[in-house]
């Protein structure tokens, strides 16, 4: 691998990391960002250094991009659940609003 592949391969491993913070941190606006420049990057990389030749070097972007993933899940996950409790919070709120007006 030469300077250039092994600064990009950095580069790519960069940009995952700036995603991740930037998914936490709920600026959707930078992770679009990121995901784009580093859509861009992955391509560019694969094409200057032929996918089979990268396969090695793109094992551990891989991993971090499954690791990603997974963290992405688990947010969904939590956000469905509050959903979940708020739509339950408010039906309650609603069958005893309408119980007082009963009575």
């Amino acid at each position: 691998m030469t300077d250039s592949a092994g600064q990009v391969l950095d580069a790519l491993h960069a940009d995952l990391d700036a995603l991740k913070n930037a998914i936490d941190a709920e600026d959707h606006a930078r992770a679009e960002q990121i995901v784009a420049a580093h859509d861009q990057r992955l391509r560019g990389y694969i094409q200057d250094n032929g996918a089979a030749g990268a396969a090695d070097a793109l094992q551990a972007l891989l991993e971090q991009q499954h690791a990603l993933t997974e963290r992405m899940r688990e947010l969904r996950d939590d956000a469905a659940a509050h959903l979940r409790a708020e739509r339950q919070s408010t039906r309650a709120a609603n069958a005893y609003q309408q119980a007082g007006t009963l009575a």
